[in-house]
């Protein structure tokens, strides 16, 4: 019996010797919120700087030649085709 109290009692110090351990961290503990009232918030108005609005030059009258494409075409301020004498050229007659 005296072998199985020494074995026992041996048992039991290793135990207690393998539950036993050093913390070698520390732990670091954030520091309490300080709640901080938002800035109020300010709103700036900058004048509006001044436009000059410029009127658009007037288009030449239907029949007039405005323009010219770059197949040599003609056409007036409104965008119809016109032929050599200032006439209208209707789209159904021209050929895509």
């Amino acid at each position: 019996m005296t072998m199985t109290k020494v074995l026992a009692a041996a048992c039991l110090g290793l135990s207690a010797a393998a539950c036993s351990y050093s913390e070698t961290t520390t732990r670091a503990v954030p520091p309490p919120a300080v709640s901080v009232a938002p800035a109020p918030m300010t709103t700036v108005y900058a004048p509006t700087p001044s436009v000059t609005v410029v009127p658009a030059a007037p288009s030449p009258p239907v029949g007039v030649q405005a323009f010219r494409d770059e197949y040599g075409f003609r056409y007036d301020g409104q965008g119809n085709r016109v032929d050599a004498r200032g006439n209208i050229i209707s789209p159904q007659s021209t050929r895509p």
